[in-house]
């Protein structure tokens, strides 16, 4: 199986930043080729779809699964292809080195492709990034592990502070209908527990309000859009339940650091 050392991957990579344990960069992908032999990589990294539409095919123990991800994360040696569906990709990438996580007494175990999936906030930490790499000024290095460790603390907490099984179900419900309007007192019945319990301990187990976290859902959705279909501004504003176009443009960029325009230029 092939192997993948340090800032290598099966497309053209430019734009790499090292910033002391953490290497950032792109990666463009041609339809030329459009899946990858199965390998994987000497650290674990994130990769967020910035164009076009990717899916991963990992090999487990329980065998091989594929799915669609715009945001992915890697374990250091997991076994993985890449599959393009589109006639062009470009993700952006973060490589975390056994250093960073020394240096701020992580444990790599406890970033696993479930935690990415269920934090919208990687997502728009993978776009702030991008934003951060494209102005490139000298306080570069200190922005990434800034904005790194901000959701870094939600990936601890989530390993070491058990939570209740409303939870989970909370998370998959507001997953689920991301786009829909969805009140306190629904996903309290959901989850079987008084709307109390939810408002006092939401912050708690997600990491942000109710309000912040629903958004960021939207945002991350919206993101996809924006980087693998032809619709409009306006038509994505309302596929992802903004009132309109321009509470959308300050929603993404207040999440994001970036306008909706500037990642469809991508």
């Amino acid at each position: 199986m092939l192997a993948l050392t340090k800032g290598n991957y099966l497309g053209a990579v430019h734009g790499k930043v090292a910033a002391n344990g953490v290497l950032i960069g792109l990666t463009e992908y041609s339809g030329d080729l459009n899946y990858s032999p199965m390998h994987y990589h000497e650290n674990p990294h994130l990769s967020f779809v910035l164009n076009g539409t990717m899916s991963v095919r990992r090999k487990g123990l329980s065998g091989t699964s594929q799915a669609l991800e715009a945001c992915s994360f890697m374990r250091a040696g997991e076994a993985h292809q890449n599959f393009l569906h589109s006639t062009k990709g470009k993700n952006i990438n973060l490589e975390l080195e056994p250093d960073f996580f020394r240096s701020y007494g992580l444990n790599e175990s406890q970033l696993t492709p479930q935690t990415v999936k269920d934090h919208p906030g990687t997502s728009v930490l993978m776009l702030r990034l991008y934003k951060e790499l494209m102005i490139g000024d000298e306080s570069l290095n200190d922005s990434i592990h800034m904005l790194l460790l901000s959701i870094a603390n939600d990936w601890k907490s989530d390993n070491t502070d058990a939570a209740p099984l409303w939870v989970n179900m909370v998370r998959e419900l507001l997953h689920d209908n991301w786009n829909k309007a969805i009140s306190l007192n629904d996903i309290a019945l959901a989850a079987n527990v008084h709307p109390v319990t939810v408002s006092k301990y939401f912050t708690r187990y997600f990491g942000t309000t109710f309000g912040e976290y629903r958004r960021k859902l939207k945002v991350e959705r919206a993101a996809v859009m924006i980087g693998s279909s032809t619709l409009t501004l306006t038509e994505i504003s309302y596929a992802c339940g903004f009132f309109d176009q321009s509470h959308f443009i300050r929603a993404f960029k207040s999440s994001t650091h970036l306008l909706p325009l500037e990642l469809r230029k991508i």
